[in-house]
């Protein structure tokens, strides 16, 4: 037997595709799955706290941040220096490795807490700094030029195609020495909040003079935003094809009023009818699915930004999926009331 297509059905496919191209791009955006460490999205944890601090003076015999958090805290602190598009420059307390970033060095190694400890001009660089002007020989060695001083390059990170390459870790104690003044925004990151709240609140209180702190978000480089006028767009279009289904469904059984007051003369329960519709609704759907796959390929492939830069991950098809399925079910309970509410004497006199 041939496969009987129904106009209806290729309005469902293409209603479907729509919400679910426009669903996918919303979720995307939404709920962004990406790993939040450096590595990844430029973010070390998701414990990570900022605190913006003003210049402020120790006390006597208080070295920030050696003697205000010990060497064996797993905590590990970082000062925003700068970023570009071609590098990103931060001053780096972690003696203790906290996130691993010994098992990323491609060549030489990570700082050790001898570094920290004497306060060693030393850094490491991403694997795309190493072109850098700013890398230059000096006694033999290769250093790493910051504000007119030299920084010893003790290790390169392997290749890891994303911000990682970009990355320069300075030596923080050496560098606020350089800097001769401290104060700014400083990251403090653990794999336990608990860690960073003592952290913070030590640091705190081991600082003397009079200082004023705030709470700074930390917003990776690479974090994605839809701004508004694409948001109401994508929000009005879903709203739209949502609204056409509704209509398609309401001519739908319009146009099939004879037929559906046959089968309830012939005894189909609204169960039955609830079936027969489900399953031309499920089947439509498996197909809008694969068109959506297929069109959101195509589209991320193709490079324009709101598309490319959305991060469709499988949890949000996942969910995608649900959303299309729970729209055909209520469509379905849709298509049968309507069939139910059909007088069969009215339809069959052509009133």
């Amino acid at each position: 037997m041939p496969l009987k297509i129904r106009k209806t059905d290729l309005l469902y496919l293409f209603q479907l595709t729509f919400i679910g191209v426009f669903l996918l791009v919303l979720l995307g955006y939404r709920f962004q799955t990406d790993k939040k460490n450096f590595f990844e999205n430029e973010m070390f944890s998701e414990n990570v706290k900022g605190l913006r601090m003003s210049s402020f003076q120790l006390a006597e015999n208080v070295c920030f941040p050696l003697s205000l958090i010990p060497p064996d805290q797993p905590c590990s602190v970082s000062r925003y220096l700068s970023g570009s598009e071609h590098e990103i420059v931060r001053g780096v307390y972690d003696p203790c490795d906290v996130f691993g970033f010994a098992e990323r060095i491609g060549q030489g190694r990570y700082f050790s807490a001898a570094d920290f400890a004497s306060a060693a001009k030393t850094a490491v660089i991403g694997s795309s700094i190493a072109d850098s002007p700013a890398c230059i020989s000096r006694g033999g060695k290769r250093c790493y030029l910051y504000e007119n001083t030299a920084y010893e390059v003790i290790g390169e990170f392997a290749v890891q195609d994303n911000l990682a390459d970009k990355a320069v870790f300075l030596n923080l104690p050496a560098l606020d020495a350089q800097i001769g003044q401290l104060g700014g925004v400083y990251y403090f990151d653990a794999k336990s909040a608990d860690t960073v709240r003592s952290v913070t609140e030590q640091v705190l209180s081991g600082i003397g003079g009079a200082f004023t702190v705030s709470e700074v978000e930390f917003v990776p480089r690479t974090s994605r935003q839809l701004n508004i006028l694409f948001r109401s767009m994508f929000l009005f279009c879903t709203l739209s094809a949502l609204l056409c289904l509704a209509v398609t469904t309401f001519f739908l059984v319009s146009s099939e009023q004879y037929s559906a007051a046959v089968r309830k003369l012939c005894g189909m329960t609204s169960r039955g009818i609830f079936v027969l519709y489900g399953r031309r609704m499920l089947a439509v759907t498996a197909a809008a699915f694969l068109l959506i796959f297929v069109t959101m390929h195509l589209l991320t492939a193709s490079g324009v930004p709101v598309f490319a830069n959305c991060g469709i991950s499988g949890w949000h098809y996942l969910a995608a999926a649900c959303i299309l399925l729970g729209i055909s079910g209520c469509n379905t309970l849709y298509i049968t009331r309507l069939c139910c509410a059909a007088d069969i004497s009215s339809v069959l006199k052509g009133i």
